[in-house]
């Protein structure tokens, strides 16, 4: 990989110092770049560039959430020939990545990174197959498949995406035409609402949609988890959650998109109706 990239709110960007550029020593990558959302004033560029190192490529905008900022790094780095590996910024790599990520790409073209921390680790095993094993430096790493599409728990869901490896492969295989529908319907959903879709969801849709049907991944982070998006009524989530993928799956829909989208609109609409039910009736 030529190339690093983290993304982050602006509020966040002290993880930038902290995490990233650690990782970006510890793979020895030529580029760091680092895209900052929520930014809108030229003061905050200009505290930006003073709390920055120069060799950081700062890129900025007010996409108002982390779905548009991913498929902007994916545009970005297809349109530059980037070779990349975009990290959480809130992740620590292992460092024997370095010398895995040659393996990982010559064997399975693209791959994700998965946290020791993680309490959904069974989770993710039930719904991946093992493809096999690589040696790093006399180690033995397993390596999974994610099954992309699901049933009625992430009908669309990339898996683990601590890191996600943006490969040449991966990049060249991406349908633009989805990505821009995609775009779309993110940018007709109120910022406050969309942030309820993750961004597992919209990569799982995104590749899903570009033939793409299984990700490989290996556990090779540690999660420093930031905890700024502490929950306390997790009812009303629920309801926020299927009412943002509701929304999504309109707007998809409305694009021309159908086949299992249809069934993603269907299955959070159903979502949506229960837990407001749910939620009235509690109250």
């Amino acid at each position: 990989m030529d190339a690093l990239i983290t993304y982050l709110p602006f509020y966040r960007i002290h993880e930038v110092i902290d995490y990233f550029i650690v990782n970006a020593r510890l793979l020895n990558v030529k580029r760091s770049i680092v895209y900052v959302d929520n930014v809108f004033k030229d003061k905050q560029v200009e505290l930006l560039r003073r709390i920055l190192p120069e060799y950081v490529e700062v890129r900025y905008g007010n996409w108002r959430d982390r779905n548009l900022t991913f498929m902007r790094i994916i545009r970005d780095a297809r349109e530059e020939g980037l070779d990349a590996l975009v990290v959480d910024s809130d992740n620590l790599l292992e460092g024997e990545l370095a010398e895995a990520d040659y393996e990982l790409v010559s064997k399975f073209n693209y791959y994700t990174v998965l946290d020791y921390e993680t309490k959904g680790r069974a989770r993710f095993l039930s719904r991946s197959i093992k493809l096999g094993d690589i040696n790093v430096n006399g180690k033995s790493i397993e390596v999974y498949g994610y099954r992309i599409p699901g049933f009625w728990k992430g009908v669309f869901f990339i898996g683990p995406k601590q890191a996600v490896r943006l490969s040449k492969p991966l990049l060249d295989s991406i349908n633009l035409s989805i990505l821009g529908k995609i775009e779309e319907s993110l940018k007709n959903i109120e910022p406050g609402i969309r942030l309820y879709i993750s961004d597992e969801t919209t990569l799982g849709l995104l590749l899903y949609y570009s033939g793409i049907r299984m990700m490989p991944w290996v556990t090779m982070s540690h999660h420093m988890h930031h905890g700024s998006t502490a929950v306390n009524d997790r009812r009303t989530l629920k309801l926020l959650v299927a009412t943002a993928h509701a929304q999504l799956g309109r707007g998809l829909v409305a694009r021309g998109m159908g086949g299992r989208v249809l069934w993603y609109l269907s299955r959070y609409k159903i979502s949506q109706l229960l837990n407001f039910i749910v939620s009235y009736a509690a109250n």
